[in-house]
């Protein structure tokens, strides 16, 4: 039984989570799992709302397979590694390490679900419908795809609704911006690129001002490094 306030969810509010999905290679039944950092919505008990972009693995495995799970991850490294791999990465992340990956077995689909093994809890959910909507954001007006998930399965591992503090959320901030360079050097927007930018560096100032936080520090590294390979 999967009840929202178990994971400290309320209706309604943006939360930001590592989604992980899956492909199954056509020779075999190997399973590759993907990890990204996914946005999430609850909008009924046990339906809850995301949006992945058209272009990305999240979007190409949801409509391939339909089952997703939600990982509820304290570590903001973690969000770092599953926002900027790609696969010409000029900064060794191609992929999300796969030490940190466990599956879960359904007996309802009998099959091995991947998810995140230090999450404090996962949610794994089945695509009940779709539809598009318009949205707006620092890139500008996009129609992007909503998929509606029924909650299928719910385990918390550890007894936590651990929210991040100051510091961590401005280093999730820098890493859902860092994504962004991408977008606006491939649509050669420089002044929206050099906007972005500016963004960041103010969050890096902050975050190393305060500096008492580690794995922050060790993660905004991790997104400087990335910077430097969308520099127009």
């Amino acid at each position: 039984m999967f009840n929202y306030q178990d994971f400290g969810l309320k209706k309604g509010i943006l939360y930001e989570i590592i989604a992980t999905t899956y492909s199954i290679s056509e020779n075999s039944t190997e399973i590759k799992p993907n990890a990204s950092c996914m946005g999430i919505r609850m909008i009924k008990e046990k339906q809850i709302q995301i949006s992945p972009y058209y272009s990305t693995i999240t979007y190409k495995n949801l409509k391939e397979y339909s089952t997703i799970a939600l990982n509820f991850v304290d570590d903001i490294y973690l969000y770092a590694l599953a926002a900027l791999k790609e696969t010409n990465s000029q900064i060794n992340l191609t992929e999300f390490p796969p030490k940190y990956y466990d599956f879960k077995y359904l007996e309802s689909r009998s099959m091995d679900v991947p998810y995140i093994r230090k999450a404090w809890g996962i949610l794994i959910g089945e695509v009940s419908h779709e539809f598009q909507k318009t949205k707006n954001d620092d890139l500008g007006e996009i129609i992007a795809p909503i998929f509606k998930l029924d909650v299928i399965y719910a385990e918390k591992f550890l007894n936590t609704h651990k929210l991040f503090n100051r510091t961590e959320n401005l280093v999730l901030e820098a890493i859902i911006l860092a994504t962004r360079l991408k977008i606006a050097r491939e649509n050669q927007n420089q002044a929206q690129f050099i906007k972005i930018n500016e963004k960041i560096e103010e969050y890096i100032e902050d975050i190393e001002r305060f500096g008492y936080n580690k794995r922050a520090l060790k993660t905004i590294e991790l997104v400087k490094n990335y910077m430097i390979q969308y520099r127009i």
